[in-house]
Formats: structure tokens, sequence, C-alpha cells
């Protein structure tokens, strides 16, 4: 198989060149920018092989290539993966799907009538510790509450930090949850910088604290059951089961337990990214629904209007 990007020398861009340069599936790239074409082209050596460098996407969809990476801006997701499935490729859109529900239902519709592949880059469903985090899911008991923080002193966004990083999170949420919040509400300071989003699940509630402004990278995730606790820090490569709950009383009051913490180990190393590229191209070669498909993306979207109404 082979793939073109587009939006190369973006933020997002070089990842995909890399994954799909190592894979040997890497057919093209286009970039607007010559000042970001020139940094990856240089960065990845690609004058030394016969990877077709453009900048006219027009001149990129009309090559034999089976899908397109489109890993621009949001607002630009919908016309350029529009233009590839009627160009007939298969698509992979970064996070989120589109700028808006609209835009996601006129790519539903699209891939519907000219049966096109559509996969959505939520990376984390592909990350072997979230896979691993669901299926220990039930050593917490009966899940109350899932929270996560995703903070650093990172790089602003124009979209805000909400439209930003809870994509990620939501799609941790619906992917442990089995589902779609039945509301979303997020409270933004006045710099969109920080935002506190708490997401319902029926008796579930999930809850993310989202931060540009933070001294430290910090990404975890936690599950909180009437049995247990079971966390993920992005730093490790386990888990922590932590044996402590608490139990209410016939007088009103709660006991409180605590009987350890156990490591829950991740053997399966491999890197997201790659997970992502080889069930793309599963999905194609087999003509397969893929794991985080229109679906998922549009149920992403619709948390991120929710948030901003």
């Amino acid at each position: 198989m082979q793939f073109g990007i587009v939006g190369a020398g973006g933020y997002w861009g070089p990842n995909w060149i890399r994954v799909l340069k190592q894979l040997n599936v890497l057919g093209a790239v286009c970039e607007a920018s010559p000042e970001r074409m020139k940094k990856v082209v240089e960065r990845f050596e690609l004058d030394k092989t016969s990877i077709p460098q453009l900048n006219s996407y027009d001149t990129m969809l009309s090559m034999d290539l089976d899908g397109v990476f489109v890993v621009t801006s949001p607002a630009s997701h919908a016309d350029l993966a529009i233009q590839a499935m009627n160009a007939g490729k298969h698509i992979f859109v970064e996070k989120p799907l589109a700028d808006s529900l609209e835009q996601c239902y006129k790519i539903k519709f699209e891939a519907e009538r000219l049966r096109r592949i559509v996969m959505v880059g939520h990376t984390f469903i592909y990350h072997p510790a979230v896979r691993m985090f669901k299926e220990s899911l039930p050593m917490v008991g009966k899940l109350r509450t899932l929270y996560t923080v995703r903070a650093n002193f990172g790089q602003y966004q124009q979209a805000g930090v909400v439209h930003d990083l809870l994509p990620h999170d939501l799609s941790i949420f619906n992917y442990l949850c089995d589902g779609f919040p039945d509301n979303v509400q997020a409270d933004v300071n006045p710099y969109q910088d920080v935002a506190y989003v708490t997401a319902k699940y029926g008796p579930v509630i999930c809850n993310a604290f989202l931060s540009w402004g933070y001294p430290d990278k910090t990404r975890k995730l936690s599950a909180v059951g009437d049995k247990g606790i079971l966390e993920w820090d992005l730093n490790n490569t386990h888990l922590l089961f932590h044996r402590k709950w608490t139990e209410a009383t016939a007088e009103g009051r709660f006991r409180h337990f605590d009987e350890g913490t156990q490591k829950v180990m991740v053997y399966d190393q491999s890197e997201p990214l790659m997970n992502e590229a080889l069930h793309f191209m599963d999905c194609i070669a087999n003509n397969k629904t893929p794991l985080t498909g229109i679906e998922d993306g549009i149920n992403v979207v619709k948390g991120l209007e929710q948030c901003h109404r």
C-alpha cells in the first residue's frame, strides 16, 4: 500500500512521515508552506528518496495512492477528506474528525456514498496501556468515576484548550464506558488555557483537567470503583491497582479499607501511532470498520459542541 500525507509539515505531520516511512508505505507528502516542507525534507532526508514532495493537493490526489492522511487544522478536514474520497482514496483524519457536527455528517455521507473507509486518529485507543486499562477495569468493582489529567506548559492553539486536548479524553471515556455521555460540561478560564470538564455516562461521572499553563507534563488516567482504584501514569510502563475503597455503615458513616497496591504490567510496548497505521491498513485490506471510525469521531465532536453551549 501507498499513502499520502497532506499537512506534512504541520504539528502532527512529521510523526506520520516517520511512521509511514518506517513501514515503507509513504507514497507522497504534501505541504503548502515552503519553509515547513524544507524542514521535513531535511529531517527525514526525503531528497534522498523517490517520495514526491508536493505543494499541490490536486497533484497528490491524481497519484495512485490507497489513502490519504489528513493532518491539517480541523477546519480543513472535511473539504480535504471529501476531495480525497472523490478521488478514490480511503481517509485517515487526525482528531477531531471535523470542526463541527455539520461537517462530520458531510464526511459520513460521502464515505457511505463512495464506500470509502474513514478512520479518526484517536491515538490513545491504540495505546497498549489504555487497552490493558480497559481489560483491568473489573478489578475496581462497580465503576463510579473516571478522571484524567492532561496538563503541560504547552503550545497554545487558537481553538482553545478544550478543542485541542479534550478529544483525547472524550475518546478514552467513550472507549472505557462503551458509549457516549448523556451530557458534557466545561468550565473554562477566560484565557482558554485551563478547563475542568465533566462528562456523565449514566451513574459514572468522568472528569478531565486540561491545562496549557501547568509547570510539568502530566498525563494520568484513573478509575475509582467500589473495590479499588486503577491508575495509569503515561510516564510508566505499568498500571497501579490500589486496593483502597470505602463502604457506608448503618450509621451513615464510611469505613475505609486499604490493602496495598499492586502493579499491573503492560508487556506490550508497541507504539500507538504504529498500531494506528497497521489497523488502518488492515481495515482497507479486509474492508473492515475501524475501531475509531466515523461514528466515534462524530461522538467526540458532539461532546466538544456541548462544551461550547
